[in-house]
């Protein structure tokens, strides 16, 4: 495919010339004869009927009695919200789950069983690739990369924690140092920081216990110096927060195992500066850290990049990398044509099928993605004029000219679990609580967020670039089992492209060249390694600490306020 470039704006257009394509994408996913499709699970549940769901895959997603109905409410949209992608229940089909069994992949039975306490009886394919490199095999620095929504959080973290909590077996006492985690995690955003620790704190609660903490921006710096003077296990932190950390003195990666770069590619991308942000991570810490990179597109010149700076870096590659997901009917909207030729025109045309198509999937819960702010704010005001009561939809603006508190006020939102008025096409809500939420946004939603009840995404500008386009499509069809629908409204020119990229995606083919690499090598296990090393440091009386290479050489740009955020 010729490399993406992004049409220009302003191509005319015609409310009332506007076409609509179809194409269904290649289902190779479905839910087993019987099955109730996950929206009418999720109905059940709300209403009460039924009981928990089974955690045994091979059940065929029956239930079982589990209390009263308000417990179970409860217990469900508490394990949804924090662990969203990976629900055996709902289907089991080697499109998503891997044929490998938790134990045969080297998962502790500490690990199993708080898996098992979770729901998650089988992983997923990036978690069993993630598994063999990161407990099995002897590549020291590994790239994970995977499609949004394949469950790469938990892919990276299971192993690396039973690394830890090996360590502290050889150790014969907890590991846990003041000012020193023993894994941090970097992600470009505050959102998907929050979203990292809600799954570190699922896997605690479940028996896999463990101390996690959030650094970012906005918030009290004084209070995170705090929590790192207690002591924690696991740091999930954005950059720039976790470097001034550092310079404090606060922050110290002597103790540290593993650095792990969540949405590496976007950290590679334009809005970031690696070299002045995350190279001093490498510099802190030993010479014997590992440093992990998660990603769900790996471009080739990111992945050069990142093997220059790391030598002998190895990669696990998930089955659906560079596709979209399957279940995900890609709807084309033409809305070029009419005689007015501006951007103000084009602007109104795209409006009017941007309404058209959430009246017409009137979704419980969809996303509306811009390219800049000023087009959120355009199209945030145009679909407030233009609901009308008996909608029942409200929209919610996601960008980084409104307030941290009124942003992250409204993504909770978003994200919560529906209520049982919600996600019935055509129905009608009995409350005054709105039935649909619209979410318009930049790509700021698009960097790992997990929606895990997100039915509709519409792109209302053309993505930059394929990885912008495979990022944004995948905040819907999440996890085993679950469909969604993306609609593109494309003008002039943009509407030859956005048909040759749902022509590849419905044959199947890659959107970005997957980039040659080093394959992992199964070798000693961590474990294994770790106990050798650790026998010396702990006669000693000590943690081993090792001197710190030069930092990388990678150059990644800081977030601009006012452009796509």
């Amino acid at each position: 495919m010729r490399p993406w470039r992004a049409p220009r704006a302003g191509f005319a257009a015609s409310q009332q010339s506007c076409r609509a394509y179809s194409w269904r994408h290649t289902t190779c996913y479905a839910p087993r004869g019987g099955q109730e499709a996950p929206r009418q699970q999720r109905q059940r549940r709300q209403r009460g009927e039924g009981g928990e769901r089974s955690t045994d895959v091979g059940s065929g997603g029956g239930f079982r009695a589990g209390g009263p109905p308000e417990r179970q409410q409860q217990r469900q949209e508490q394990q949804e919200q924090d662990i969203p992608v990976v629900r055996p229940g709902q289907a089991a089909s080697a499109t998503f789950f891997s044929s490998d069994r938790w134990d045969a992949l080297g998962a502790s039975a500490e690990v199993v069983a708080a898996l098992q306490t979770l729901g998650i009886t089988r992983p997923s394919h990036i978690q069993a690739a993630a598994y063999r490199a990161l407990a099995q095999s002897g590549a020291r620095h590994v790239v994970l990369a995977d499609h949004a929504g394949s469950g790469k959080t938990l892919a990276y973290l299971l192993p690396l924690l039973q690394v830890l909590r090996e360590e502290e077996r050889v150790l014969g006492a907890a590991a846990t140092q003041p000012h020193c985690p023993r894994l941090v995690v970097v992600v470009p955003t505050a959102e998907l920081c929050a979203q990292v620790v809600r799954v570190c704190r699922a896997l605690s609660r479940a028996g896999l216990r463990f101390r996690s903490a959030a650094a970012t921006g906005g918030r009290p710096l004084r209070t995170q110096k705090e929590m790192l003077e207690g002591g924690v296990d696991v740091l999930v932190g954005t950059p720039g927060r976790l470097a001034e950390l550092l310079g404090e003195g606060c922050l110290q990666l002597t103790f540290c195992r593993a650095v792990v770069v969540d949405e590496v590619d976007v950290l590679l991308g334009e809005d970031f500066a690696f070299a002045e942000q995350v190279a001093p991570l490498r510099a802190a810490a030993p010479s014997t850290t590992r440093f992990v990179f998660a990603t769900a597109t790996i471009p080739e010149q990111v992945y050069l990049d990142l093997e220059e700076a790391f030598p002998g870096l190895a990669a696990a590659l998930g089955p659906g990398l560079h596709r979209t997901a399957p279940g995900i009917t890609e709807q084309l909207v033409d809305c070029s044509g009419g005689d007015e030729v501006s951007a103000e025109s084009g602007f109104q045309r795209k409006a009017a099928a941007l309404f058209a198509v959430l009246q017409e999937q009137r979704a419980s819960r969809s996303i509306v993605f811009c390219n800049k702010i000023e087009s959120c704010r355009k199209v945030e005001n145009f679909l407030n004029r233009t609901f009308s009561h008996e909608d029942h939809a409200e929209v919610l603006p996601h960008h980084a000219a409104i307030a941290d508190t009124h942003r992250d006020a409204n993504l909770r939102r978003f994200l919560a679990l529906p209520d049982s008025s919600g996600g019935r096409r055509g129905g009608s809500a009995s409350t005054n609580t709105p039935e649909r939420l619209v979410l318009v946004c930049t790509d700021r939603a698009s960097r790992g967020m997990d929606s895990a009840f997100v039915e509709h995404v519409v792109l209302f500008d053309m993505p930059r670039d394929p990885s912008e386009y495979l990022r944004r499509v995948g905040r819907t069809t999440r996890g085993a089992g679950s469909s969604g629908v993306v609609s593109v409204l494309a003008l002039g020119r943009q509407v030859r492209l956005a048909r040759e990229i749902i022509d590849r995606n419905q044959g199947d083919l890659v959107l970005h060249r997957i980039p040659a690499v080093l394959p992992v090598a199964v070798e000693r296990t961590d474990a294994e390694r770790l106990r050798s090393n650790m026998a010396v440091s702990a006669a000693a009386g000590a943690m081993p600490a090792a001197a710190a290479p030069p930092p990388a050489a990678d150059s990644f740009e800081t977030e601009q306020h006012g452009t796509s955020s």
